[in-house]
């Protein structure tokens, strides 16, 4: 958290326990026949192969090299990609048996420095915690947004309800919706919607709000699929959907994920999930795989459907990761507000080529039986943090949560229970904090998307940042610098920053008056009980505050000067795994009645009654630049020397897992047959811990330096989130934003 000492939470109340929402869902499967495609210019399939990095799209691509058969991977035999004349019928080189079905299990090999190398990738028992985390997130429901957080279900409309379209919009005229406006300009008619409900399409429901608000409700559910192989699970890739183009021959840009509608009869998903995965495969989006060079061309033969065709892909397993629930008024239905259920899967598959590639997809059989194209799609290997920037372009702000939105640090909890953060990671007292600053107006957080269900939250803080100085510094350019905090249990931090001071996200706009206003009231928190420079708190004696009833210094802001605005976005360490916006802001002010030499100050902060000690030094901006990289090497130091007993633990840890593998293959030589499985159990309980603690260990010893978080978001959304600042533009001036790069905060 940016602390600036007039924000430390107290202790929420206890969460209680919480219930999942309902939402009803119901109706009848639609009858779909099995669909086949033809085959053009096929490309190389891999199965479970390792894919190499995805090249740029306008690259050619490259010939894939052979994998090393290693434990916990597959021998690959690839075939080069065939680049022949469209519509021709190249062979290509089948997978052999080896890398169509799973080896059986074969004594266990001793584990090697070699085999240790590939632990960049996810290990099965990670993905089995990361499955599992996200299944309790999803048990905990959909977060339904604000103004209807609350609502239930009151009734699910059939046919014998509505069972025409007349009926349909007799019902809708008596719950206050007319209907009179649809089928004008770019609505759709009533029984367009009439007709979504007969095919299980959409589904009509009652939902009454927290307020008592009765309403009519049109509900669709949208699967999203986050496409891949077994191999690329590991790496986090998936495939991503960069263009379509229509039969026709006209091309649209799509950068999107593998989107399906859904029936309601198909619902709930997770009772039908393999099979709903399985059809929008196959049947759908990629029935027939091409080269990424086909695509419909005015001077070439039409792409015809083939019904002797037979996709080579396969889903072998799917993962529920999100549910999210949009809800915003209908264009097509005037005054109809429409739900939108959107499911995000990772369905993995085999027979997927790992290079770029496109499918074709065709029309539903008409009455003579023919199908049409309808589309060819274009599919690109991407990096999920990639595929998700693309995903937020064109994201709008979908709801804010401020002050009053939430009852308590329980409800706090709960609303926070959707999203993709991992907090157990968290504080146990960290919801009861964060809610503190929601209404305290320090903080706000705000949930960013597009309506198809990408979505991302932000917390969102405003910091000024004072630059003081005195007559006396000014002229060596020398201003105050907090190098640490103590806190009153006796813990010490180091700051290393110029005096912050967290504002109230309601001071909308702010001119040069709340400024100065604001830079006072800075000043005096920080800076009005003096002490010496070697001044350190007891925890078993904490000094009071009439102790400063008669300060020997009396800080006055003399005048003070805006000197620009900036942006840094991060990840909050208090808050793990929540992307933060700290909105800075940095005067400076000219002071009176402060030391002329280094010292400490006691804070009292009336709130909370937390006392704090921070060690303050009279710098210039090169002692600033000499005290961070001092930092940065001692830091650096200490990673080293950590990386090098990491390592040592994890050579050690394979020593004794050979050792240990040894005795089990010693063991299983002499071993009967009833004790076969007690063999197998130790070799799984290896297999275990290698990947458990050696493996890990190599993980965190090659992880990268993270990107900068405004690297990941688009450029015009990150302007939006800019926009909102407590100073008008016109005293800001544009050539003053700049981003904030590499400073930490709480």
């Amino acid at each position: 958290m940016m602390d600036s000492g007039n924000a430390t939470p107290p202790v929420p109340p206890p969460a209680p326990e919480l219930t999942p929402r309902t939402l009803a869902t119901l109706a009848p499967p639609p009858d779909r026949s099995p669909r086949r495609a033809q085959t053009l210019d096929p490309v190389p399939s891999a199965g479970n192969a390792t894919p190499p990095a995805p090249p740029a799209p306008l690259e050619p691509p490259q010939q894939p090299k052979a994998a090393t058969n290693q434990r916990r991977s597959v021998q690959i035999n690839m075939s080069p990609a065939t680049h022949s004349p469209r519509l021709t019928e190249p062979s290509l080189t089948p997978l052999s048996e080896n890398d169509a079905t799973p080896s059986s299990r074969t004594p266990r090999r001793k584990s090697t420095k070699t085999e240790a190398s590939t632990s960049f990738l996810l290990s099965e028992p990670q993905l089995r915690q990361r499955k599992e985390s996200r299944q309790s997130v999803i048990s905990a429901g959909p977060r339904i947004p604000m103004p209807y957080t609350g609502s239930t279900v009151q009734q699910t409309l059939t046919l014998q309800d509505i069972p025409t379209p007349e009926a349909m919009v007799e019902f809708l005229k008596s719950h206050g919706l007319d209907t009179s406006s649809w089928g004008s300009g770019n609505t759709k008619e009533p029984s367009k919607f009439w007709k979504e409900i007969k095919l299980d399409e959409a589904a009509l429901e009652l939902w009454q709000k927290p307020d008592g608000t009765v309403m009519p409700m049109r509900v669709t559910h949208v699967l999203r699929a986050k496409v891949t192989s077994e191999d690329c699970q590991k790496r986090d890739v998936f495939l991503f959907n960069s263009w379509q183009q229509y039969g026709d021959g006209r091309k649209r840009i799509r950068n999107g994920l593998l989107s399906e509608k859904l029936s309601v009869s198909e619902l709930p998903l997770s009772q039908h999930l393999h099979e709903v995965c399985q059809r929008a495969v196959t049947e759908e989006e990629m029935q027939r795989v091409i080269d990424a060079t086909v695509c419909v061309r005015p001077d070439e033969p039409p792409l015809v459907y083939d019904p002797d065709y037979k996709c080579p892909l396969e889903v072998i397993d799917e993962i529920f990761t999100d549910h999210t629930v949009e809800i915003e008024k209908s264009k097509s239905y005037p005054g109809l507000v429409t739900v939108y259920h959107l499911y995000t899967v990772d369905i993995v598959c085999t027979g997927l080529p790992v290079i770029n590639f496109n499918t074709l997809e065709f029309e539903h059989p008409d009455a003579q039986g023919n199908r049409k194209l309808k589309y060819v799609h274009a599919w690109v290997w991407m990096k999920w943090p990639t595929i998700q920037r693309y995903l937020l372009e064109g994201s709008a702000l979908k709801e804010r949560i401020t002050k009053g939105s939430l009852s308590d640090a329980s409800a706090l909890q709960e609303w926070l229970m959707p999203f993709d953060i991992d907090m157990t990671l968290w504080n146990h007292n960290a919801f009861g904090w964060l809610f503190k600053e929601l209404e305290d107006e320090e903080t706000e957080l705000e949930v960013w998307g597009r309506q198809d269900g990408v979505s991302i939250l932000l917390r969102v803080s405003h910091v000024l940042q004072v630059k003081a100085t005195s007559k006396e510094n000014e002229q060596d350019g020398r201003f105050l610098f907090e190098v640490s905090r103590q806190h009153q249990d006796g813990s010490v931090h180091t700051v290393n920053r110029p005096l912050a001071y967290r504002l109230a996200c309601s001071d909308l706009p702010m001119n040069q008056e709340i400024l100065a206003h604001k830079t006072d009231k800075a000043i005096h928190f920080f800076l009005r009980n003096i002490a010496d420079a070697h001044f350190q708190l007891n925890p078993e004696k904490l000094p009071a505050l009439e102790r400063f009833a008669s300060p020997e210094y009396e800080p006055k802001v003399v005048s003070t000067e805006f000197l620009n605005y900036r942006y840094s976005l991060e990840y909050s360490p208090t808050y793990p795994g929540l992307m933060t916006l700290y909105h800075l802001y940095t005067v400076q002010a000219f002071c009176e009645g402060v030391p002329s030499q280094d010292f400490d100050s006691i804070t009292f902060n009336e709130k909370t009654g937390q006392v704090s000690a921070s060690v303050w030094r009279w710098v210039t901006w090169q002692n600033t630049l000499d005290i961070n990289n001092a930092r940065a090497l001692r830091l650096e130091e200490v990673y080293t020397h950590r990386s090098g007993m990491m390592e040592a633990a994890r050579e050690s840890g394979l020593k004794s897992i050979n050792q240990l593998a040894d005795i089990v293959e010693a063991i299983s030589r002499n071993a009967s047959a009833e004790n076969e499985e007690i063999v197998e159990s130790l070799n799984e309980i290896m297999d275990d811990l290698e990947s458990e603690v050696v493996e890990r260990i190599a993980q965190s010893l090659s992880i990268v330096q993270e990107t900068d978080l405004a690297e990941k978001l688009p450029p015009t959304m990150l302007a939006q989130l800019t926009d909102r600042k407590l100073l008008a533009d016109d005293l800001i001036g544009p050539s003053r934003v700049q981003s904030l790069q590499g400073n930490r905060r709480e």
